[in-house]
């Protein structure tokens, strides 16, 4: 069976007290496409009716300069959890139920949880080798769950610092051969592909940041680093995923397969 492999991360290694990385796999891409695109188009729909109100009102004020700044904001509509707003979060928990409604979906997270008392923050490297560490690590994890399956890599793409010598795909995979290096329950010709590309051209990369975002949130509420704001705009949609696994918070070690596949890893 082929499988794709949609990664994502969220923090600055150096800079946060929690580093994420997330795995989403999808069997059945087109249709999970398909049925996230069209939970997405009244949502862009909803979020351009609300800026073409606030542009309308900065004009009644005589506010051009902010009305200026706004039209040359080149930023793309993302489906993604830092976007989560009250007017769209209706649309951020269908795309929870659409991943929910396939049994073959497949989520996994990493986090580096500095406040662990095993972490030693000596291993920790730049964000490029740590996002294509933690990447490689959870790859291997549900390679060796499903050992028959063939897998297509598809990873968020940043920047490359000049000092590295290989793409990021293929720097991925080369940490992915080493890490199952004379593990013979792995094969690593079961990869048939990576690439690179950017969050906002895929919907299931998408999905990755909302479900891995939902995790961090939580890290960052238990440890108390969520303003009153971000959890009017938030909870709701991180209560949900608590609900369907029956939780009360996505903040620990996890493994559910209640109704899809959903694990959270602490990594050190």
């Amino acid at each position: 069976m082929n499988r794709f492999c949609f990664i994502d991360s969220s923090g600055i290694i150096k800079n946060d007290k929690f580093f994420g990385t997330g795995l989403l796999i999808v069997k059945n891409v087109g249709d999970m496409i398909d049925k996230l695109a069209k939970n997405a188009q009244p949502a862009y729909s909803d979020a351009k009716k609300a800026k073409d109100k606030v542009i309308d009102k900065l004009i009644s004020m005589g506010e051009y300069d902010q009305v200026i700044k706004i039209l040359k904001n080149k930023t793309r509509f993302e489906m993604k959890f830092d976007n989560v707003r009250k007017t769209t979060e209706l649309y951020y928990q269908r795309m929870i139920d659409i991943f929910l409604s396939d049994k073959d979906n497949r989520f996994s997270a990493a986090v580096v949880n500095k406040e662990n008392p095993t972490f030693n923050g000596a291993l920790i490297e730049d964000t490029w080798e740590t996002y294509t560490k933690y990447s490689a690590q959870l790859v291997i994890q549900e390679m060796r769950n499903m050992p028959l399956d063939k897998f297509c890599i598809v990873v968020d793409e940043i920047s490359k610092p000049r000092n590295k010598p290989l793409s990021l795909e293929d720097t991925l995979l080369s940490k992915i051969r080493t890490g199952i290096n004379n593990d013979q329950s792995v094969q690593f010709e079961n990869i048939f592909g990576a690439i690179s590309i950017e969050s906002h051209s895929n919907m299931l990369m998408q999905l990755c940041d909302v479900l891995l975002g939902a995790v961090m949130y939580d890290y960052k509420k238990k440890s108390g680093m969520t303003s009153s704001k971000i959890e009017a705009r938030k909870e709701n949609l991180v209560k949900k995923i608590r609900n369907v696994l029956k939780i009360e918070t996505l903040a620990k070690e996890i493994v559910d397969k209640s109704l899809v596949h959903f694990s959270v890893n602490e990594f050190v």
